[in-house]
């Protein structure tokens, strides 16, 4: 399985510590930056390549096609783009970092498989993604054995949160809208580009819970 990182920020160096060596795992490192790839070069086992990950020349020496890309570089533009080059170019995977809320609509329109934030997600999030471990997608395991996700209202966009068939032992403390957080009501209606943050006690909850908003048509 090839994995191709872009960009070797903190995050990116901590998916490289991660994955270098890893059994099965060919890795990929793309840099602009000349020091840091000297830098990566010596530390990891990877191959290096120095360029701009929105170079589609790259992207193809890099053996994206087939490939599992994660854009984890400082800009959220980059990324935004990078994710789409390599979905292009025959990705087998994009997974895409990005502060900036407002972009996932843009990037899952594009047919990037995820987008990770930062608020709650992080390397080993990415991880899990990388390897197809369910239990991780969008999720970060927090005490007592709950599970805290981030979800997309999907085909809930336009209703009330307190109208929504959520499971008891599942709640949205919070949403993330426009690059804010805020504390719902019932009354709260959601919107497409919402980013919602729900705790559920265990994983059969949150499983339901992703099924609430999921695109396939619901029971009833």
């Amino acid at each position: 399985m090839r994995v191709i990182v872009v960009g070797l920020g903190a995050l990116g160096k901590r998916l490289a510590e991660e994955l270098s060596g890893k059994k099965g795992v060919e890795l990929v490192l793309l840099e602009v930056d000349e020091a840091v790839c000297k830098e990566a070069a010596d530390r990891y086992d990877a191959l290096v390549l120095r360029g701009d990950g929105t170079d589609p020349a790259l992207l193809k020496e890099a053996g994206v096609e087939g490939a599992i890309l994660v854009a984890a570089t400082g800009s959220d533009p980059i990324n935004t783009v990078v994710g789409i080059l390599a979905k292009q170019a025959g990705a087998s995977r994009t997974i895409v970092v990005l502060d900036d809320l407002a972009l996932r609509t843009a990037c899952q329109a594009a047919g990037v498989d995820v987008v990770i934030s930062p608020v709650v997600s992080a390397a080993n999030e990415i991880r899990g993604h990388i390897f197809g471990e369910e239990a991780l997608d969008f999720s970060v395991a927090v005490s007592g054995g709950a599970r805290m996700a981030e979800l997309s209202p999907g085909p809930r966009a336009g209703e009330r949160l307190g109208d929504l068939p959520i499971p008891k032992g599942a709640i949205v403390p919070l949403i993330l809208r426009e690059g804010k957080a805020m504390v719902p009501t019932p009354e709260t209606v959601l919107q497409s580009e919402d980013v919602l943050i729900l705790l559920a006690e265990n994983e059969e909850k949150l499983a339901a819970c992703k099924r609430v908003f999921s695109p396939t048509p619901k029971e009833g």
